[in-house]
């Protein structure tokens, strides 16, 4: 039986498992591969080499070390965890069973694509889901960002403090927030509502999009960056029957990253946490040392 379980091989999970290792607690991490935020590198046509987002070396060397201890990963896909009496069960795809002490949820969450023409081909260049991880790569450009809730509206207020001018395409009217209403009084946002993109125009990186607009006509509007900032679903089905989560599907956790059922803890996307992969790493690193300071007290 291992100290600790964790699934999911994002920085939130890879974190974990590592500190968990140099805690000296026999842990296992069950990914199906490598992934999360991390794998959301940006290429730009006036940038030399590949931007990468912030904290990608830290993890590197967290990827090589769980590659180097190859006892202590599993690829594979986690069908069902069973919480029993003082541990949790695992199973996988390959019908695999796993048993752990304690359990480190790092699932993550789906971002919702557009599922457009261009959209496949250019993400990384140009095409982004994460402003916090690649808003500073676009200075002075003109940028645009889709979606209506309060996600998509912290990505343009942001965006308005660094890009020349920011297209906010809702495809519905703006959930109404206090920074709803400012940003339609910004001089660089321009705040479109009812606008669906149709199609990410550019032969190798960004150079715009074409839009529905709520009068049938179509506009192409020329921008070097497109971030999708729509609904993420939280990957928390395989816990959600018996730990707490919110109406959304986020897991709930405390400060020290613990579920509602002891032994149980969480990280990442798959609770409310900002999307920023440093922060992800820290939470990671806390839900370990939970789970150790937990079986300390047992």
């Amino acid at each position: 039986m291992y100290d600790m379980t964790v699934i999911g091989g994002g920085p939130a999970g890879i974190t974990a498992a590592v500190i968990a290792l140099n805690s000296r607690m026999e842990t296992l991490i069950i990914a199906e591969r490598w992934g999360g935020q991390t794998t959301y590198g940006m290429e730009l046509e006036d940038t030399e080499g590949r931007e990468v987002i912030t904290g990608e070396t830290l993890l590197d060397s967290f990827r090589r070390q769980l590659d180097y201890l190859d006892f202590a990963r599993h690829f594979d896909t986690v069908t069902r965890v069973v919480p029993e009496e003082g541990h949790f069960v695992i199973h996988t795809a390959d019908d695999d069973r796993f048993e752990a002490l304690t359990l480190v949820i790092a699932t993550g969450a789906k971002p919702q694509r557009l599922n457009v023409p261009g959209e496949t081909l250019l993400a990384g260049r140009g095409l982004s889901y994460s402003a916090a991880s690649h808003a500073g790569l676009f200075l002075g450009k003109d940028v645009a960002v889709v979606g209506n809730g309060r996600r998509a509206q912290w990505a343009t207020a942001s965006l308005a403090r660094k890009a020349h001018r920011v297209y906010l395409l809702a495809p519905e009217p703006l959930v109404p927030t206090p920074l709803a209403q400012k940003l339609n009084k910004m001089d660089t946002v321009e705040v479109l509502e009812g606008a669906t993109v149709q199609q990410v125009v550019g032969a190798k990186f960004v150079e715009g999009v074409v839009a529905a607009m709520p009068d049938g006509q179509s506009r192409e509007i020329p921008v070097k960056g497109v971030f999708v900032k729509l609904t993420r679903t939280p990957n928390s089905a395989l816990v959600r029957e018996w730990v707490d989560c919110d109406s959304r599907g986020h897991i709930l956790v405390d400060t020290h990253c613990a579920t509602s059922w002891p032994g149980a803890f969480a990280a990442g996307d798959v609770t409310v946490v900002s999307e920023q992969v440093l922060v992800h790493v820290g939470e990671g690193a806390k839900a370990a040392l939970s789970a150790y300071h937990y079986l300390l007290m047992q």
